[in-house]
């Protein structure tokens, strides 16, 4: 029959083992860029909401820290300025808007770039973020002249029309675009087209149709670089 040694009084007890990084043990304390980083993106989330449902009076410093659950001066110390965080508010919508539709060049057909470049605008209409809502909003403020964000946003555009250009201009060097296209007025022309859409849309989400609107753009991008 076996037996049970009984345990040795003067044996000291094992020490816990400590969980290596990486491990199942707690996680890792996050740096402070990463607390900052995430701080600044939950501040810009709650901005974002803001603007989209109130537009941009609606938003203070105070208004969103609060919306983003943090003190009321965290916006302050950390953007400084109503004027400061809405345009990079701004920055950060178009930067998303670029991301999806317009990313670097990949040596894919220009006429299809721009067709993508078309109907990612125009999804971001059928299927809006916070983020797009808000750059909507931003846009239509601006345009009116009632924004403290109107340089921001002819910068903005500029941007945007500088890479509309600079796919058209790359796909006349490779033969791809018809001779006698002017790249920089035709992204002025594909700009003023898709911005002028989108404000439809948001004037009258319910009747716009997307999908004509959509098939329609295209086909002026085909016909105005490739046509005869």
């Amino acid at each position: 029959m076996p037996t049970h040694e009984a345990p040795d009084p003067s044996a000291r007890p094992p020490r816990p083992s400590r969980p290596s990084p990486g491990g199942s043990g707690e996680p890792p304390r996050r740096t402070q860029a990463e607390r900052r980083a995430r701080a600044e993106a939950a501040l810009l989330a709650a901005a974002a909401r803001l603007v989209a449902e109130h537009g941009s009076a609606g938003v203070t410093l105070a208004r969103v820290g609060e919306e983003a659950g943090f003190s009321r001066g965290l916006a302050t110390h950390y953007f400084g300025s109503r004027a400061a965080l809405l345009t990079r508010l701004q920055e950060e919508a178009l930067s998303e808007a670029m991301a999806a539709a317009a990313p670097e060049r990949s040596g894919s057909d220009p006429v299809e770039e721009l067709c993508r470049f078309a109907r990612a605008c125009l999804d971001g209409v059928r299927r809006p973020t916070d983020l797009g809502r808000a750059f909507v909003v931003l846009g239509a403020e601006a345009l009116a002249g009632s924004s403290e964000l109107t340089d921001a946003v002819a910068r903005l555009d500029a941007r945007m029309r500088g890479w509309v250009a600079g796919v058209v201009r790359q796909g006349a060097a490779d033969g791809q675009v018809r001779a006698g296209v002017d790249p920089d007025a035709y992204a002025v022309a594909l700009v003023g087209l898709l911005k002028g859409l989108i404000v439809q849309a948001a004037a009258a989400p319910e009747s716009f149709a997307v999908d004509l609107a959509g098939t329609e753009a295209e086909r002026w991008i085909r016909l105005a670089l490739t046509a005869p």
